[in-house]
């Protein structure tokens, strides 16, 4: 549901109709709707006017279609006897305006409403794609082939919407749909431009949270069992890590992820106003990498005295945070928040992620043009 609509038919509902006019129309509906009873009050209460509209559409409001249903109806009435006075309908073209924005066609010969079956069929396939786990064998090429249609067609400045991708890594099928999801984001304003570069941030990020995961099950499974652990030998048990990726990859470690799900969360939410993306994991960090990060993120924040957390020439300590410094250099270079990139730290994960104005990338498109 389109909140913006929502919102406004609200206002609408309470600004044209009696608490007993609101009544009336859920009767239009459903005969057997009773505002106190759907309201849990008893018949001798009054109920405000406000309170019946959020009663009503509660009841009857669950998605675009039903609340066009009910202004429909409201339509036909207007000017005429509606239960016990004139219907005075508040804010008929406001409303019909947006719901035109929101590609509802409103036809004045008919007074109905009509929404491009075309349209639909892609908000619907949006809707179906808002939760996608690698982590099953899914058909990741039929997924990026719809994407690259719907992006061709859609206003995606017109577009609320939100997608959840769950794997254990990237990989080259899972680099791609994450690639094409962006564009999907960007291109009907005409800021593919920036698909690369915010890609690269985001690829920095789920490497880092897939290798936190990594780093966890290495150290149940292999460096404790040799006595070193990360928490109490963290450059041992660096080097041991290290030594693992170079001889194997991230092969055995993608297994004991599998095995024991470890995975990591990507969200991306779009909205008329902003791009967000978002990186979790189920594993929270050493007291080690958690500090690196932060003064990574927030370096006139980190204790300057605290030399063990700040000596960069130790490259044993680039597993915390690696690749931070080239996602800071992309995003401060996107956005004018002094600290683009943020974190947030939860007893057993963590999430890192960014929003991006699309203000801000339209200026950058204008900087490039000129």
């Amino acid at each position: 549901m389109n909140q913006e609509v929502n919102k406004l038919f609200n206002k609408v509902l309470v600004n044209s109709l009696s608490t007993q006019q609101v009544n009336y129309l859920g009767g239009l509906v459903d005969r057997n709707f009773n505002l106190n009873k759907e309201g849990g009050f008893s018949e001798s209460i009054p109920i405000p006017r406000q309170t019946a509209a959020q009663i009503l559409l509660d009841r009857f409001g669950d998605s675009d279609e039903d609340i066009v249903r009910l202004f429909t109806i409201l339509l036909d009435n207007d000017g005429k006897r509606f239960y016990n006075r004139k219907l005075a309908l508040w804010g008929r073209d406001e409303f019909i305006a947006l719901l035109k924005k929101n590609k509802w066609n409103y036809d004045e010969d008919l007074n109905r409403f009509f929404i491009d079956p075309f349209y639909e069929r892609e908000i619907n396939f949006l809707r179906k794609i808002r939760l996608l786990d690698l982590r099953k064998d899914i058909n990741v090429k039929e997924i990026i082939s719809e994407i690259e249609s719907v992006s061709k067609t859609m206003g995606i400045q017109d577009l609320e919407w939100r997608v959840t991708l769950r794997l254990y890594d990237i990989d080259p099928q899972s680099g791609e749909l994450i690639r094409k999801i962006i564009a999907l984001l960007l291109t009907r304003q005409n800021l593919q431009v920036f698909s690369s570069n915010i890609f690269v941030c985001l690829k920095e990020l789920i490497i880092n949270a897939s290798k936190a995961n990594y780093k966890v099950l290495f150290d149940k499974h292999v460096t404790k069992k040799k006595g070193i652990s990360m928490d109490s030998n963290y450059k041992e048990f660096l080097e041991m890590f290290r030594d693992e990726i170079d001889e194997n990859g991230n092969s055995n470690l993608l297994e004991l992820a599998k095995k024991e799900n470890r995975y990591i969360t990507i969200t991306f939410q779009s909205t008329r106003e902003s791009i967000d993306a978002w990186v979790s994991n189920n594993q929270k960090m050493t007291p080690i990498e958690k500090k690196r990060l932060y003064q990574k993120l927030m370096p006139s924040e980190s204790p300057e005295s605290d030399s063990f957390y700040n000596n960069d020439s130790d490259d044993l300590f680039e597993g915390a945070g690696m690749g931070i410094n080239l996602v800071l250099k992309i995003l401060h270079n996107y956005s004018k928040d002094p600290h683009p990139l943020k974190i947030v730290f939860f007893p057993e994960t963590l999430k890192i992620g960014f929003q991006l104005l699309r203000i801000n990338l339209l200026e950058k498109l204008a900087e490039r043009i000129s």
